[in-house]
């Protein structure tokens, strides 16, 4: 949930930056490509939530595709960190926190189901 609500807080800015960015003296490549690059961290959250999602519905291989989510969104988070967002970084941090337990939570079941 927490990656869906981090994606319409950057999704909102979306018309923002747009106009700024046309309004500028940038080239005109950069006012084409800009809004493109600002929309796309949305989307990949969204989607990335949505593949959280579905693995609530999956048997045998959401543990797999946990830990890629897990992954997925510590690059999201580093990435965050390393261009000075303290505050997405550290948002960013609870649901990789969230997936890393989650992923060992059902290992765990999956083991002391045998």
């Amino acid at each position: 949930m927490l990656l869906v609500i981090m994606a319409i807080f950057h999704g909102s800015g979306f018309f923002y930056v747009s106009d700024l960015i046309n309004e500028s003296n940038a080239e005109g490549f950069l006012k084409e490509i800009v809004p493109v690059l600002f929309a796309h961290p949305s989307i990949h959250l969204i989607g990335l939530a949505a593949l959280g999602i579905t693995t609530l519905y999956l048997k045998y291989e959401a543990k797999k595709i946990i830990f890629l989510l897990t992954i997925l969104v510590t690059i999201d988070t580093i990435l965050a960190f390393s261009i000075g967002g303290l505050i997405p970084g550290c948002i960013l941090t609870i649901p990789v926190v969230c997936f890393l337990i989650a992923g060992f939570n059902m290992n765990q079941n999956s083991a002391s189901s045998k």
